[in-house]
């Protein structure tokens, strides 16, 4: 077999076949290790042999690449392994009462009703939480972390915007930011970052586009905040730039990643040839002349914030207007919440509102194309320097006024709204840019449904992308909905429909399928997901995400020119890391100590699946394994897993108490290579 035509589930597979194969066999042995506290003899995993990789033969639904019970596409699941499959790919984790609705309003009608339900945002529930809290018990910035991290699980579980929810964390892993390094101690901050993709997640991108350039999270993320024009002046009436440069770093990303990427590509993403070379996007030049458009934005001025006994200010010094125009007001800070104690100063999370609030102008310290010296009255300065030549050829001109400290009242309109017109011509450009389409298409597509989407899928979506029917540009509801309503999606899987779950998404599949339910306090217990899973949501350790689009697995994939994302957090480590991390949220609260029960304490700190979930599931080992097979895998685990399984139940956890053989089930489950890969 030649490799092209491998599939890329059976690719995929070989892969996980070695890698998993060894988590279910460590899995099984910590698990026995932690049964075996009160008694060696629990014969509730002894003799587990899971240590060989699942077979690959032909036949076999995941490893052969076939089709299972899934039908050809329709407007409304034919069962539930077809429904289960879409909710999947749509939200995080289906539920009994979501495949219900699913397969009785269809495919179509699900999706508009998710596009018209109100977004569910994080930053007033968290701020509010934080302010109450340090108001009574005030601590250090570094302890709400945790709070940021809790609200995003708990909406993730609960919110009944599921398909928001879930094309707002796509988007955070295509338009980047991170709470790591300079957001650290800003969680209300970055909960609105999270908010804006929210909120923008079924809108026009050119809309989020604009709102990520204008939020001073991503200010201070990629350095926007504060950015500062070169200042010229006349030097023995010579034209002198002085030493200050615009940051380019934003003006470089905005590109690479957010928008047009590195190459020019035809709509179905293949690329644009010319001599059977590659073209670029952009250059060097483009980059500084784009930052250039990309200065004089710091925080807002907004007068005091009142969060019920706390009064925070903002001294910017001036009011309206004059506050553009201000040479400080860019350079205060919006207060923070400090409190004496014991001769030290607990510095706490709760800020000033306009520290998530959008950036403003201010024009002293934007680029104009003029001289910044009152000698020649502030002329426009000799070409080149006088205009920024962006991406796509477009040209910003130079102010029509001066723009200075003591700008006239009458020139001091114009001066602000050319600050913002060249930060919206740079936005507009962009987003009216030809690679926009199949650039951003392709990426959602890989974070909701396949790695490897095929050409002619990509340029549907881009096509839609392009015009939604309505002559309307970037409407992301609509490139969604046809994302998740393309043939190639709801057909039977084909070769190279696949995708590696991310850890963050097989927890919450796990906990949606069964219910969890919080702590009596409302938590979830998940206040550093990293350290087990590799991922934290808005926490990459960079501003290329935790893994990239084009990343491939080394051997048979990368052979066979296919991308494998998120393979590139998952290896022999991680995966023992969060197989270990599953078997301990799954048995939060079951206590393993004795050989013949498994009582269950509700934990003071980690969410749990309830007993009466787990006591509910049939009794006989078949029908147990039936139901859970539905729950976790859509009816669609192939013959070879369940007979092991089944084998496993019948014979080694003969004697196992039923709850302790339900939660062992859906830990093997959970790590098995059928539940990791999303097809």
């Amino acid at each position: 077999m030649k490799l092209k035509t491998i599939p890329m589930t059976t690719l995929v597979m070989t892969r996980l076949a070695s890698l998993l194969a060894m988590v279910l066999f460590y899995g099984a042995v910590n698990a026995q290790a932690r049964l075996a506290n009160a008694s060696t003899s629990d014969p509730a995993m002894q003799g587990v042999q899971l240590d060989q990789a699942l077979p690959t033969a032909p036949n076999d639904i995941l490893f052969g690449g076939l089709a299972g019970d899934f039908e050809n596409h329709s407007n409304a699941p034919a069962n539930d392994a077809e429904a289960a499959r879409f909710l999947t790919q749509a939200t995080f984790g289906p539920t009994q009462v979501e495949l219900g609705e699913l397969k009785s309003i269809g495919y179509s009608a699900w999706v508009d009703r998710q596009l018209n339900i109100d977004p569910t945002l994080q930053r007033p529930v968290l701020e509010s939480q934080i302010a109450a809290d340090v108001a009574v018990n005030p601590r250090g910035a570094g302890f709400y972390l945790a709070f940021r991290q809790e609200r995003w699980f708990a909406t993730a579980a609960t919110a009944p915007d599921q398909l928001r929810q879930r094309v707002a964390f796509a988007l955070s892993q295509i338009l980047v930011l991170s709470e790591v390094g300079t957001l650290n101690n800003s969680p209300i901050a970055v909960s609105e970052y999270n908010d804006i993709l929210l909120r923008n997640a079924f809108g026009s991108y050119r809309t989020l586009l604009r709102d990520v350039t204008y939020s001073p999270m991503m200010g201070q993320f990629l350095t926007t905040l504060r950015n500062q024009k070169t200042d010229w002046t006349l030097v023995g009436g010579v034209p002198t730039p002085g030493l200050l440069a615009p940051d380019e770093n934003y003006s470089r990303e905005i590109m690479q990643l957010f928008s047009v990427g590195l190459i020019q590509r035809n709509r179905d993403f293949s690329p644009v040839l010319v001599g059977g070379v590659a073209q670029p996007t952009y250059n060097q030049d483009i980059i500084t002349q784009t930052a250039k458009a990309f200065t004089g934005l710091g925080f807002s001025c907004n007068g005091p914030a009142t969060f019920g006994t706390i009064t925070l200010n903002h001294n910017c010094g001036c009011t309206g207007i004059a506050c553009n125009f201000s040479n400080t007001a860019i350079f205060t800070n919006p207060q923070r919440y400090n409190v004496p104690m014991g001769g030290n100063t607990v510095l706490t999370a709760l800020y000033h509102p306009d520290t998530y609030r959008p950036m403003m102008c201010y024009p002293r310290y934007s680029d104009t194309g003029r001289f910044q010296t009152a000698a020649n009255n502030y002329a426009v300065l000799p070409a080149p320097n006088d205009t920024k030549l962006i991406i796509s050829g477009v040209t910003i001109n130079a102010s029509p006024v001066a723009c200075y400290s003591g700008t006239p009242a009458a020139d001091q309109l114009a001066c602000v709204n050319y600050c913002t017109a060249q930060v919206d011509t740079v936005v507009n450009t962009l987003s009216l840019h030809p690679n926009v389409a199949p650039f951003l298409s392709r990426q959602l597509i890989q974070r909701l449904t396949t790695s490897n989407p095929s050409a002619a899928y990509i340029d549907r979506v881009a096509a839609i992308f392009e015009n939604d029917g309505t002559n309307t540009r970037g409407n992301l509801g609509a490139v969604v909905k046809a994302i998740l309503l393309d043939d190639e999606a709801r057909a039977a899987p084909g070769i190279n429909f696949a995708k590696l779950r991310e850890p963050l998404l097989r927890l919450t599949a796990i906990w949606r399928a069964f219910g969890i339910t919080p702590t009596a306090n409302g938590a979830y217990g998940l206040a550093a997901p990293e350290r087990a899973f590799v991922q934290r949501p808005l926490g990459a350790p960079s501003v290329f995400n935790f893994y990239e689009p084009d990343f491939q697995q080394a051997g048979e994939i990368q052979a066979a020119n296919l991308f494998s994302p998120e393979f590139q957090i998952f290896d022999e480590s991680t995966s023992i890391s969060a197989s270990d991390e599953l078997w301990r949220r799954i048995f939060a609260g079951y206590s393993t100590a004795a050989t013949a029960t498994t009582p269950f304490t509700a934990p003071a700190a980690l969410s749990y699946l309830a007993p009466d979930i787990i006591d509910g599931l049939p009794d006989s080992n078949d029908k147990l394994l039936d139901e859970l097979d539905t729950r976790m895998m859509f009816g669609q685990m192939s013959v070879s897993m369940k007979s092991k399984l089944l084998a496993l139940m019948n014979t080694t956890m003969a004697t196992t108490d039923k709850r302790r053989r339900a939660l062992s089930m859906i830990h093997l489950i959970a790590i098995s290579p059928e539940f990791a890969v999303q097809r």
